[in-house]
């Protein structure tokens, strides 16, 4: 009788368990809530292929339009071209287009992987696309009965895992990252500069038990704060994570995110020939006329800036930086950006497993 006594309840809190754990690690990123509009942004994913390849097949394969866009992501020169070679298992940070629905964020219509002969859904998630994506998902947004059953030359929209939602208030960028094994949270917490708890609550998991190697992990990247307006034509390009930079305003303006610079978005003059402007429009300062981007001017409390904020048609838009006698000094607060969340699905799961433990006891 003792036996059966203790063995019910201990089935109960296994079953428990395995039921949380099977719904939670599944690659897929919460993104907004069910019946929420739907919304868009950029997200990352961090590719790292089995075999040597080059940028540009890389590119090829996440149907990224530009190889620039990459280079960018990567903090790589701009002289850096496709046939550049990509060691296996080095990292690679790819830019995607995300759309949230129905509380999920997935990768818009992009990547399409077509069908090559020997290839078998688990190949094509865990060995062609380095494991951010699981097959039955690939398998479930395809609508493919049989994920055993697929057809050479058949073309497969590959879901990428993504979020655009913000981290404890702050606007982040969400990049899939692949677990390795043997990993911790601790350890990529301190890799890309969050913490164990903001980890682990985005992600639905209580803790190292739960992280799943070979599996893609929300990971929220700080990004730079800016002046650039909500109307300028590249507001939705200029959320920048830290160590990467972009070309805008028709490849007249060169964007940076440096931790080093305070969390403060850099931006100067590129040097480039323009696309379709005949020249580069000038960018000096308003409020500041003898003040151009990218220039400073001092005043009794500190320096001001001149940065920039924007374009539309062939004006480039600039501010003064705030001004340092108001006492702000236009920069975040110190510290973590997300370090604190409500409490989450996987802590009232423990909970519940440790209740039904006790009751079966009674």
């Amino acid at each position: 009788m003792e036996t059966s006594r203790f063995t019910l309840p201990f089935l109960l809190v296994a079953t428990s368990f395995f039921l949380s754990l099977s719904a939670q690690m599944t690659g897929n990123f919460k993104c907004g809530k069910p019946r929420d509009s739907n919304t868009t942004c950029r997200s990352l994913v961090g590719y790292s292929p089995k075999n040597a390849t080059t940028y540009g097949n890389i590119q090829t394969l996440f149907a990224v339009e530009k190889l620039r866009s990459i280079l960018e992501a990567n903090n790589l020169p701009l002289s850096t071209t496709g046939a550049q070679r990509v060691n296996p298992n080095q990292v690679v940070r790819i830019p995607i287009p995300c759309t949230c629905s129905n509380g999920t964020g997935v990768s818009t219509g992009v990547p399409v992987y077509t069908v090559k002969q020997g290839d078998t859904l688990f190949f094509i998630a865990s060995e062609i696309f380095g494991g951010l994506v699981r097959f039955q998902r690939i398998s479930e947004m395809n609508k493919i009965p049989d994920a055993n059953d697929i057809d050479i030359g058949q073309r497969l929209w590959i879901p990428l895992p993504c979020s655009c939602d913000k981290v404890n208030g702050q606007v982040v960028v969400h990049y899939a990252h692949v677990v390795k094994p043997e990993s911790s949270l601790g350890v990529i917490a301190a890799q890309f500069g969050t913490d164990n708890t903001t980890l682990a609550q985005l992600n639905g998991i209580s803790g190292d038990a739960q992280l799943l190697a070979e599996f893609p992990l929300d990971v929220p990247l700080r990004a730079c704060s800016s002046s650039v307006r909500n109307n300028s034509l590249d507001a939705s390009s200029m959320l920048l994570p830290n160590g990467s930079y972009s070309i805008t305003a028709n490849d007249c303006i060169r964007c940076s995110c440096e931790a080093s610079n305070n969390w403060t978005l850099s931006c100067e003059a590129a040097q480039l020939k323009p696309t379709t402007w005949p020249t580069c429009p000038p960018s000096q300062c308003q409020g500041a006329e003898n003040l151009f981007l990218g220039n400073t001017t001092s005043t009794s409390c500190g320096p001001r800036s001149c940065t920039y904020a924007g374009y539309s048609n062939q004006t480039i838009f600039t501010t003064l930086s705030p001004d340092p006698c108001s006492g702000s000094g236009g920069s975040r607060p110190s510290g973590n950006y997300a370090s604190t969340f409500s409490p989450s699905f996987s802590f009232m799961v423990v909970l519940i497993q440790c209740a039904l433990f006790f009751v079966c006891l009674l």
